[in-house]
């Protein structure tokens, strides 16, 4: 391991430092082997370390202890409303989206839009260097397929959404939901349980 990052509370950062100056090299190695190996540790102090790890993970975007957390929220709100009907990945594909050029700074026509005009690797080009263009594109598209589609009743009332949103190869968002409708809830009761 050649760099390591520490992120703790204010608060609690005396004790978070006395715990990590108790402990060796070797000693944190050992922990991580006996880990990977699926052992249990012994250690306390390597235990209270972990639960100080494992309050800061979850709230890290991408940590397996929000991940975690997520999965517990989604498992939460099927006790409260029912088994998701509707399984649902929106993935823009802003590349070839005159809207989303639109959004990156583009003069473009939106009405009148032509893809000769814009080459692929120009478009490309162009969401590269203006991330958070993409990220309020992709924003406003979820929003509004939420609010029109599925708050709009195309699939009855909705009753209840989630989603995670996650980051692809290309650092671009797509986000994954689980939806329940009454209406749909009661035509496949039998096929939930």
């Amino acid at each position: 391991m050649s760099k390591t990052n520490v992120q703790a509370s204010y608060s609690t950062w005396p004790a978070t430092r006395a715990l990590l100056e108790s402990l060796t090299a070797e000693e944190i190695i050992e922990a991580a082997n006996k880990a990977q190996q699926y052992k249990p540790n012994d250690d306390h102090r390597i235990k209270e370390l972990l639960k100080m790890l494992s309050r800061i993970g979850s709230t890290a975007a991408g940590s397996d202890e929000k991940k975690s957390y997520l999965l517990a929220q989604l498992k939460s709100s099927m006790v409260n409303y029912g088994c998701p009907i509707l399984y649902l990945t929106i993935n823009p594909a802003e590349r070839y989206s005159p809207i989303s050029l639109f959004y990156a700074g583009e003069k473009i026509d939106v009405k009148n839009f032509s893809a000769e005009f814009y080459t692929s690797s120009h478009r490309l080009k162009c969401m590269l260097n203006n991330p958070l263009p993409v990220v309020e594109y992709f924003h406003d598209l979820v929003t509004t397929i939420i609010e029109t589609v599925l708050k709009g009743g195309m699939f009855g009332e909705l009753n209840h959404y989630y989603g995670t949103i996650e980051y692809q190869g290309r650092y671009t968002p797509h986000i994954h939901m689980a939806v329940l409708t009454p209406y749909l809830f009661f035509i496949s009761v039998a096929h939930c349980f």
